[in-house]
């Protein structure tokens, strides 16, 4: 009874593998060692294989007939204003807004004024200068006497160098006071008058320090404001900053230095990435910074909704990007099929970089390839042996002579235990 059952175990594994094999689904022993898949238009239409162009990379970029979603990572932000790119202008002195020359959004260059302050704490600084200076002259021709009366043994050296001394400290104090007046709007013409006539300055302006926009203005006029307190705030010419929310896996993906190309606009280049999460949307921050050529204006506007494509620092000479469920293993090597005339090569090719829905590769592509992206299993399958010959079935390379006596010893065991089974069914 127990033979009689291990026997028809038998039987059931040989007709399972006969069934297999007449399907296609049999793995062959005599693996194909040639890379080439022979098989027919008609074959691959059945299979349903479908093929795509590999896009090439030139040096430093895509090819131009890349489209945005095959440029890598795709991320979206908001334009903000650089650092450098930003004036605020406040008052040096307290005072009264007494006019304001310009408006908001009004475009201005280097040295236009602003708006002029009436200032009592002005007055106050020039008179303080004045008095100052006076001391430093007076304590000048001190030294000047005292060298002399020196030079004739008439007084000491100890006193001459207290002369010196006091001379240092009142030119010291009113060279202070100097620049407290430059910074608060006094020329260098502007002091020498004063010396000059005496007479203090009421007003003075703020000017801004290069060309601009007007981007809002804090101050009213006749208000009175204290010292340090900002007037207007002016957007400068530098290029725009675009802050860019990304995610954790593509965040890794990005250097500081790639290029990003912006939609519908130019390019940007990654100037910093954030090393913490934002706790609220845990994302991270890209800083990226607008690439303008020569005399070219910004196409970005402030609190602008950006979107753009990880593009790459530089791409490698040589490569195409495939979309990721191209790209097939065997062992620790990766390969694609390549289209030719008499089917396809699996070609090995090497990952220079990738993204979510686009890998870069490298390898004997040759020109214009054209890459399988689907029925890869049917390919793969052919190309390792696996499966029978048949119609409707890609032809591998041809195999060894002891393929056909095998598929003769296979049919033989098959037939002598259909035989063993039916004699085991009449002893029963």
């Amino acid at each position: 009874m127990l033979t009689l059952i291990h026997q028809e175990k038998q039987f059931s594994k040989l007709l399972l593998l006969s069934t297999l094999g007449f399907f296609g689904l049999v793995p062959n022993s005599d693996a194909q060692t040639n890379a080439q898949i022979h098989i027919s238009q008609q074959q691959i239409t059945r299979s349903g294989i479908r093929i795509e162009a590999a896009v090439p990379a030139t040096n430093g970029g895509l090819a131009a007939n890349a489209n945005l979603a095959d440029k890598g990572l795709r991320l979206s932000g908001t334009v903000v204003a650089a650092t450098s790119a930003t004036q605020l202008l406040s008052a040096v002195v307290s005072g009264v807004i007494q006019t304001i020359h310009v408006n908001p959004l009004q475009e201005v260059k280097a040295g236009t004024p602003i708006a002029t302050i009436f200032s009592q704490q002005l007055m106050e600084m020039q008179r303080e200068y004045l008095q100052l200076a006076t001391q430093a002259q007076l304590a000048q021709d001190k030294v000047n006497r005292d060298e002399n009366l020196f030079k004739e043994g008439i007084v000491s050296q100890s006193r001459l160098q207290e002369s010196r001394a006091q001379a240092m400290q009142t030119e010291v104090a009113a060279s202070e006071r100097r620049q407290s007046l430059k910074a608060a709007g006094l020329s260098d013409n502007a002091l020498k008058q004063l010396l000059k006539t005496r007479s203090l300055i009421t007003t003075t302006a703020i000017y801004a320090k290069s060309k601009g926009t007007v981007l809002d203005f804090q101050a009213q006029l006749g208000q009175r404001i204290e010292a340090g307190m900002p007037i207007a705030k002016l957007s400068g010419d530098a290029p725009f900053w675009i802050e860019f929310q990304a995610s954790k896996i593509q965040a890794v993906q990005i250097r500081v230095g790639d290029m990003l190309q912006i939609k519908d606009c130019g390019n940007a280049k990654v100037m910093a990435i954030s090393p913490q999460i934002d706790a609220g949307n845990q994302s991270i921050i890209i800083r990226a910074q607008e690439v303008n050529q020569a005399k070219q204006a910004s196409c970005l506007r402030l609190n602008q909704f950006v979107e753009a494509s990880h593009i790459g620092h530089q791409a490698v000479k040589n490569s195409y990007g495939v979309p990721a469920n191209a790209l097939v293993r065997s062992g620790n090597q990766q390969y694609v099929f390549l289209k030719n005339n008499q089917g396809f090569e699996a070609l090995e090719v090497k990952v220079v970089s990738g993204s979510p829905d686009k890998i870069w590769l490298t390898g004997n592509f040759g020109s214009n390839p054209q890459i399988a992206t689907q029925g890869l299993v049917v390919l793969k399958g052919a190309w390792l042996g696996l499966g029978a010959e048949g119609e409707d079935a890609p032809t591998p390379a041809p195999a060894p002579a002891t393929k056909a006596a095998n598929k003769g010893g296979n049919q033989n065991a098959a037939q002598n235990a259909t035989q063993n089974a039916a004699s085991a069914s009449e002893k029963k």
